[in-house]
C-alpha cells in the first residue's frame, strides 16, 4: 500500500511538472534560462511531452518497468544539470534522486 501511495505522489508531481512545461509558464522558461538551456518555449514543451509520456508509461502496470527506466534517465539529466550550475545539494540537486528512489 505504501508503495502505491509513493508511486501516486510521484506520478501526480511529474504530470504537474510536465503540464506546466506544456503551457509553458514564465517560471519554467526563466528557470531553464538560468540553468543554461535558454528560454525556449519549444524546448519546454518538448520536455513536458517527454515527462508526461514517461510518467504515463510508468503508471500503466504492463509498461511500468520501461517507464521507470526512462524516468530515472530523465531525472539523471536533471541532476546533471543542477550539478553543472552548482544548485543547492539537498533541495535542488538531490531532488531527482528522491523522486528516482520513489519510482
Amino acid at each position: 500500500m505504501t508503495g502505491r501511495v509513493m508511486s501516486g505522489v510521484v506520478v501526480l508531481f511529474l504530470l504537474f511538472d510536465g503540464a506546466i512545461k506544456l503551457v509553458p509558464l514564465p517560471i519554467v522558461t526563466e528557470t531553464m534560462d538560468k540553468m543554461g538551456w535558454g528560454a525556449s518555449d519549444t524546448l519546454a514543451r518538448s520536455l513536458g511531452i517527454i515527462t508526461i509520456v514517461c510518467t504515463l508509461l510508468y503508471s500503466v502496470p504492463p509498461t511500468s518497468i520501461l517507464g521507470a527506466i526512462l524516468l530515472t534517465g530523465y531525472l539523471g539529466g536533471a541532476i546533471a544539470s543542477h550539478v553543472r550550475i552548482g544548485s543547492p545539494l539537498f533541495t535542488h540537486t538531490l531532488f531527482g534522486v528522491y523522486l528516482g528512489l520513489m519510482v
